[in-house]
């Protein structure tokens, strides 16, 4: 059994996941040790004010959102103030337009230049449009059935194609879900009734919960097998395939460059722009229009623009699980694996094999320190 004396407990991975897991241990009187092999805490929600007075989010913008009651959300705000912010995100069109994402209703008719009554009338036009009839497997099909086949072209595929470097056809249903389709006038990204951002920045808020006499964090420190022999137990928040060296072959992934550029120009239109067109560029972000951001320095703002790419062009930076039939089953043998080694668990997004915002990554950790706790009779020391 474990021994509150001598005994460890290990976590490779300093982000909200690791670290959300590492406070519920250490509360319960566990000593944890907390590694990661970058130089910052927090993971990819690491953010920072860079020397123009912006809250730069290191890693792409991050958004959080919930309902009230969320569990996740009653942790987090033991750590940190909000300010609320509901996120909206436009789309840039071939003729220099911007439009709402996701399509609503001011998106159909900016497209087809026409306007709807309501949201019946509203609806009534997209369904003459869409493939009513076709039950979709894939995300390509899910986009044909939900708005047809010309939104899809200008909103939908060039985009997907861009950010998974596969055709849509190949990925899961999953994927193309997590947008919605509105039929009113609702701009925002999320339909969630909690959508906020920590007062003093994500990273303030991690350095809170990892703020604990049971946790011991060590950055610049890289996760190799031996380590496991010195701890009780291992929490691990790396490649599970890696872990395996690739024994049955790798999990696809996709990463993603970000290019900051100084820019003296008009705000843009919000706060992230996607773009729809060809080019290598998803989306670019203006950090000055997030209310927790300070304002900008002078008349320069920094534009962030994010290139997707396959994981060999940026080694080592896993954003986002590439989730198709053939990865699923893969990742379920690395799964079955694991579970034949009762003195770790993987966690995280590459642990997982799982594309986690922010709240569900907290309540999913939650789960897993709370079973771990209440299972530990079942380990031997």
């Amino acid at each position: 059994m474990y021994n509150f004396e001598r005994d460890k407990i290990l976590i490779v991975g300093a982000g909200i996941a690791g670290c959300t897991l590492g406070r519920i241990l250490a509360e319960n009187k566990f000593n944890v040790l907390i590694i990661d092999k970058r130089k910052h805490i927090a993971g990819n929600v690491f953010d920072f004010v860079n020397q123009n007075d912006e809250r730069i989010h290191k890693y792409g913008p991050h958004l959080l959102h919930c309902r009230r009651d969320s569990e996740a959300l009653q942790f987090l705000s033991r750590f940190t103030e909000w300010v609320k912010y509901e996120h909206k995100v436009r789309a840039l069109l071939e003729d220099g337009r911007t439009t709402p994402l996701p399509i609503n209703k001011i998106t159909i008719e900016d497209i087809y230049r026409q306007s709807f009554k309501n949201e019946n009338d509203t609806k009534e036009f997209i369904d003459n449009i869409r493939n009513q009839d076709l039950i979709p497997k894939n995300t390509d099909e899910l986009f044909e059935s939900s708005v047809g086949n010309k939104l899809s072209d200008i909103f939908f595929r060039p985009y997907t194609k861009k950010m998974w470097g596969i055709d849509p056809k190949k990925l899961s249903i999953s994927i193309g879900s997590r947008l919605p389709v509105r039929f009113n006038n609702d701009c925002r990204y999320f339909n969630d009734e909690f959508q906020a951002l920590p007062k003093n920045g994500y990273t303030e808020m991690v350095n809170k919960i990892i703020d604990h006499k049971n946790i011991e964090v060590k950055l610049n420190t890289p996760f190799n097998k031996e380590m496991e022999q010195k701890f009780f137990h291992s929490f691990l928040s790396i490649p599970i395939d890696e872990y395996f060296n690739f024994k049955y072959g790798e999990l696809p992934y996709r990463s993603i460059l970000f290019e900051d550029i100084l820019e003296n120009k008009i705000d843009l239109d919000a706060a992230v722009i996607n773009f729809t067109d060809n080019s290598p560029y998803t989306r670019k972000t203006q950090w000055n229009l997030f209310p927790n951001s300070l304002k900008s320095k002078g008349k320069l703002k920094t534009i962030t623009y994010e290139k997707p790419c396959s994981i060999n062009l940026n080694p080592g930076e896993y954003y986002y699980p590439v989730q198709t039939k053939e990865s699923k089953h893969l990742f379920s043998i690395y799964e079955a694996l694991s579970k034949k080694r009762s003195s770790i668990t993987f966690i995280g997004r590459t642990g997982l094999f799982k594309y986690l915002d922010m709240i569900p990554a907290v309540q999913i950790h939650l789960r897993i320190a709370q079973k771990f706790i209440k299972d530990l009779n079942k380990f031997k020391s």
